[in-house]
């Protein structure tokens, strides 16, 4: 598995290398501190699915699972193997970490923490890049934390430097089945679809159901899309 480079915010460069490469990388490898932590994945299985987004700088929210507390993100695992209806063979990838709040009929997802972004290019196998938090809450603070992505490189506010189309493999209705996330999860994912102007990703930004309030709107029916997100919780 190859960690996919790309063009990453140069002020993030040094904690990059120095907290995710010299730390997170090493715990697979490391005895000690495989004993003392629990690895963690959600999201949906990284495989060849029917098509890619051509729409641009939308928002993409796994809704099938949730992050325990304490969970230490680590990598984002995406499928990205064929082009779209833009043509595009390269793209920006921002992964999110979003906290859902419940309000009545509707769940609400509010940017909680704005990760490190990436350019990533078409490839024939899966892919991973860093899941780095720089802004906002790095770690979740109860069950209620879910992940998500924006075709877009982000600055710090969340709002985009540069868009594009879809970067990630995805069926138009939603798996049947568990995510990898395994008993309690589903296949959904939500999206946005819609601009000018395109969503936004600020901290505390808000994503739901038409009808719920929230800044933007999901497209009517839930997918599912070739992505997944790994950590691990610290269990001493």
């Amino acid at each position: 598995m190859s960690i996919a480079t790309g063009n990453a915010w140069k002020r993030h460069t040094a904690l990059l290398v120095g907290c995710c490469a010299g730390c997170f990388l090493g715990m697979p490898t490391s005895p000690a501190w495989a004993a003392d932590t629990v690895k963690i994945t959600e999201g949906s299985t990284v495989t060849h699915r029917s098509t890619v987004d051509g729409d641009s700088g939308q928002v993409y929210i796994y809704i099938g699972g949730a992050f325990p507390a304490g969970t230490h993100l680590v990598t984002f695992k995406y499928l990205y193997d064929f082009t779209g209806p833009e043509g595009n063979t390269s793209g920006y990838i921002t992964p999110l970490l979003f906290e859902r709040v419940f309000d009545g009929p509707y769940v609400l997802y509010t940017v909680a923490g704005i990760g490190l972004g990436f350019k990533v290019n078409l490839a024939t196998g899966p892919q991973t890049i860093y899941f780095d938090v720089v802004e906002g809450i790095k770690v979740p603070t109860n069950g209620d934390f879910t992940f998500g992505y924006i075709n877009a490189f982000v600055d710090a506010k969340g709002e985009a430097l540069v868009r594009s189309p879809g970067t990630v493999d995805f069926d138009l209705s939603a798996d049947p089945g568990e995510g990898v996330g395994g008993s309690g999860t589903t296949n959904d994912w939500a999206v946005t679809a819609q601009g000018p102007p395109f969503p936004v990703v600020t901290l505390g930004t808000t994503f739901s159901s038409y009808g719920a309030g929230a800044d933007f709107n999901f497209f009517s029916t839930s997918r599912t899309y070739s992505a997944r997100a790994s950590g691990v919780v610290f269990t001493k």
